[in-house]
């Protein structure tokens, strides 16, 4: 019996051993943090995956997806587009942004918070681990100047929507267990990052075809410039413009509308672009923008609608009216007779129109890029940077290679800009950065750092006695509200900004 009784203990133990050591194997389908990071391999996938959140400006439902939400934050904020949709309650968050009367748990703010957040933990896993993998040093290097420019970028779209946000430089730190950082030390960081990845990186035309859209010496030194331009240093804002316009990489395209098609994704003009790719299937890493921007008569759902006084902006015969947006019985570039729908504008954003040689198995949405930084943003920065440097000579030169490529040839429109006074070509500059950057995601935030951001929506309010804009409070609303969760898991660390 005894010895019945040790074979069974024994046996027992065995099976407890051996259960329990099966039982705690590693996850066969998880890769640890010890050995994800151990091949050149690993750090393409690692810095793949950091550029990913740059696709979040899609949609807002949790059927479909997150992101920043360029749409509703820099457009229907402002004066150059209405929500749209079914009704004013059809995505309530952007209703609610376009009134100003913003909760602390909108949607749009909480997905533009989480997805940059994500970008930024990315960013920081490639600089936290790459350095430690043995491969090519060049490419290391330049892997890790690509992986700066991306936490730039994802930290320059939180700290012009939020204001002072919580600065993470590595991926062991938690958003919710740091304070805010002042606004400044942000922006420090963005230009210590960017100016660290500019040698590095290279420029556009070294690329291989297959590399279209990472990160280039001339999109980091393009938002370098507009760093400073936000921060109202003009002399560096004009130098870093200029190393662009200089660099012999970019050119505008004589064909506006174009380069917004896919044909025209390889534009001379094109300096910093999110990839989207189309060509594999029914909807394999769709633009969702192509949809909800189209027209709820083409089984598109109607947002984003370009407003009167948008339209209105533009100089009689301006091409680029008619190349921007589109109503009714207007001759599409298919050949197709528009039809907006719905629209109570009239009007829908041409820039995102899908035409039928476009589509992929008869899906609306394309393969299209989203388009951030192009060279005809560059000139009117580097024109209104130049003006306020006292240049203006500099700046009409900027300013008129821009009408000229909108005019294309034709007499009697859009002539010349001659004024010389500082304050009336600056005004000349920003009207005709609201008509060239019509409806591509800037003209909010431009209003905010003009200053006039209030007084504009506010005008746009009583024009045309409508609620959007009329709640908009002079500091305030220039920023928006700290999502109500975060400030809820940092358990207080994070304040509320003023007046949410």
């Amino acid at each position: 019996m005894k010895h019945l009784s040790y074979i069974s203990y024994t046996l027992l133990c065995w099976l407890i051993l051996g259960c329990q050591s099966i039982l705690e194997k590693d996850p066969l389908a998880q890769i640890s943090a010890v050995n994800a990071y151990i091949t050149a391999d690993d750090a393409k996938r690692a810095l793949t995956a950091a550029y990913t959140p740059l696709a979040g400006n899609n949609w807002c439902c949790t059927y479909v997806g997150t992101g920043y939400m360029h749409w509703v934050l820099a457009n229907v904020a402002s004066d150059d587009t209405e929500k749209g949709g079914e009704s004013g309650s059809d995505q309530l968050y952007a209703q609610q942004i376009s009134l100003f009367n913003i909760p602390s748990d909108n949607d749009a703010i909480r997905f533009a918070w989480s997805t940059e957040y994500i970008g930024i933990r990315r960013a920081n896993l490639v600089l936290d681990n790459i350095p430690g993998i043995t491969m090519d040093d060049a490419l290391k290097n330049q892997y890790l100047a690509e992986a700066k420019f991306l936490r730039a970028w994802y930290y320059i779209n939180l700290v012009k929507t939020f204001g002072d946000v919580p600065l993470i430089l590595t991926a062991n730190q938690n958003v919710y267990d740091l304070e805010r950082a002042p606004k400044q030390a942000v922006y420090d960081q963005i230009i210590k990052d960017l100016q660290e990845a500019i040698p590095v990186l290279p420029e556009a035309s070294k690329y291989p075809a297959a590399d279209r859209g990472r990160a280039t010496k001339g999109a980091a030194s393009a938002y370098l410039g507009k760093v400073y331009l936000y921060l109202n240093d003009f002399v560096k804002a004009e130098e870093w413009f200029g190393k662009v316009i200089n660099s012999g990489e970019y050119a505008l395209d004589p064909n506006y509308l174009g380069m917004f098609l896919r044909a025209g994704e390889n534009s001379k003009e094109h300096i910093f672009q999110v990839q989207f790719v189309n060509d594999q299937g029914a909807q394999p890493a769709n633009n969702q923008l192509n949809i909800v921007m189209a027209s709820r008569a083409r089984n598109g759902w109607g947002f984003n609608l370009p407003t009167q006084d948008f339209v209105d902006a533009f100089e009689p015969g301006d091409p680029r009216m008619a190349q921007t947006v589109y109503k009714n019985g207007d001759v599409m570039p298919d050949g197709l007779v528009a039809n907006v729908g719905n629209s109570t504008t009239g009007y829908l954003n041409k820039k995102m129109y899908v035409p039928e040689y476009e589509r992929i198995a008869g899906a609306i949405q394309a393969g299209r890029d989203d388009i951030y930084m192009r060279m005809g943003k560059v000139l009117l920065w580097y024109a209104e940077a130049a003006n306020e440097n006292g240049k203006p000579a500099v700046a009409l030169a900027a300013l008129n290679q821009v009408r000229a490529r909108a005019r294309g040839g034709a007499a009697g429109i859009l002539p010349d800009v001659t004024v010389t006074e500082k304050v009336a070509l600056r005004e000349r500059i920003w009207h005709e950065q609201r008509v060239e950057f019509g409806q591509e995601y800037e003209r909010f935030f431009e209003l905010v750092r003009q200053g006039r951001a209030g007084k504009v929506v506010r005008a746009y309010a009583t024009k045309y006695n409508t609620a959007k804009g009329s709640g908009f409070r002079d500091g305030v609303n220039e920023i928006f509200p700290i999502p109500q969760l975060e400030i809820n898991l940092s358990k207080g660390k994070l304040k509320q900004n003023n007046g949410y």
